[in-house]
């Protein structure tokens, strides 16, 4: 009776994962405009998202990194994000599939330039060791990569995508690095003794 059990619930979860999220009216057929105004609507319209597609994180990892779009539909973007390496060369997903964290992992991994452990540096970063190096680097909450992702999540991920950059000194546009900061002194530190009337 346990063993039949067992198997039941093994049946079920695997069912249960073969199921992949769909959003229905992705944001991009709208708010895909370069304008100010139009990246503006898109970044507030997709916080409001309980699930991100493809076809809108990809739009919205693009302005991030380069400002603009420049791709006219979906398969411009991937094909632009293959090009640059920020997607494996075997994604084939749909536009209006949820997004799943790994590939999206692929894509920081590239943009910080983590390089991660020996399995990355010898295969390049894979949706599992990607997520895997984002939870190291906390950049990400523990998950698996094939989880998605609401739009809160997605553009919390981005901001501390961004913080990291400043902190790395890495800006990434058009694929190109800019050179770190150079040093500079630290500013003086006022001596409390001189401003007596403060203490």
């Amino acid at each position: 009776m346990r063993s039949d059990l067992s198997i039941v619930l093994a049946v079920t979860f695997v069912l249960a994962g073969c199921q992949t999220a769909k959003v229905a009216e992705p944001i991009t057929a709208e708010l895909a405009g370069n304008d100010a105004e139009s990246r503006m609507a898109f970044w507030h319209t997709l916080g409001e998202r309980s699930v991100v597609s493809n076809d809108e994180a990809w739009h919205g990892l693009l302005l991030f990194v380069d400002g603009e779009d420049p791709a006219q539909d979906y398969a411009g973007r991937v094909e632009l994000l293959k090009a640059r390496n920020m997607l494996t060369a075997g994604f084939d997903r749909p536009a209006d599939e949820a997004v799943r964290r790994g590939d999206v992992a692929v894509a920081i991994c590239r943009i910080l330039e983590i390089k991660g452990g020996v399995i990355m540096r010898v295969f390049g970063p894979t949706p599992r060791y990607a997520t895997r190096e984002l939870e190291y680097e906390g950049l990400y909450l523990l998950s698996s990569p094939h989880q998605t992702l609401s739009g809160q999540q997605f553009l919390a991920i981005i901001g501390r995508v961004e913080d990291m950059q400043r902190v790395r000194g890495v800006v990434v546009a058009a694929g190109a690095q800019v050179a770190e900061p150079e040093d500079t002194e630290p500013p003086e530190q006022d001596n409390p003794a001189d401003h007596p009337g403060e203490l």
